[in-house]
């Protein structure tokens, strides 16, 4: 591959738009982050209270639905700083890449007159606008697959966790109705 008038041309245009565009998808992911993990909080944090607190059945009833709710919602957030530093990286790349391609079009007598074919910058320009194109591309792809697995994990532990208040709450209901308690309700 050879740096050529059209291709440094078009490296200098594309990377700056890629990057305004990555910039803008990390942006919307980390809002996004943060709005589910607040609901799920807000979420979680009402089930918690709701079961410990449950009374009756309709109360108990009610507590069990915003746990539903509560494990719809979970999206646990990939780490900012992952995401941060993984695009600074790529667009400190793609800058350098849009200053080779304007220096290289610039030189002295005409577009690579002073340095001639640049293969060497060409590849880099290359690779670089590429893995810029594959960031913003999988990206979200990979954002959904880290969310469904950390939904998994938290489903897993605040389920154990929460059937325990349930436990806890069905024993206080019956005890309170008068009713004997079960088996399947007795603390042990």
């Amino acid at each position: 591959m050879e740096m050529s008038e059209g291709f440094a041309a078009t490296a200098a245009a594309v990377a700056p738009v890629l990057w305004a565009i990555g910039t803008l998808e990390v942006q919307q992911i980390l809002k996004r982050m943060r709005s589910w993990t607040d609901e799920r909080k807000h979420r979680y944090n009402e089930a918690v209270v709701a079961m410990s607190e449950a009374s009756d059945e309709e109360s108990l009833a009610r507590a069990r639905g915003l746990w539903g709710l509560a494990q719809r919602w979970w999206l646990g957030p990939l780490p900012p700083f992952g995401l941060y530093g993984a695009w600074a990286c790529l667009s400190v790349t793609m800058a350098g890449c849009t200053m080779q391609a304007l220096r290289w079009l610039s030189e002295n007598g005409g577009p690579g007159k002073e340095s001639g074919a640049a293969p060497e910058q060409a590849q880099v320009i290359y690779w670089s606008l590429a893995l810029a194109l594959i960031f913003i591309t999988m990206l979200p792809g990979g954002f959904l697959m880290a969310d469904i697995e950390r939904w998994r994990k938290h489903g897993k532990r605040a389920g154990n966790a929460l059937k325990q208040l349930d436990a806890h709450a069905q024993t206080r209901v019956q005890a309170l109705a008068g009713a004997p308690a079960t088996d399947e309700t007795q603390q042990p």
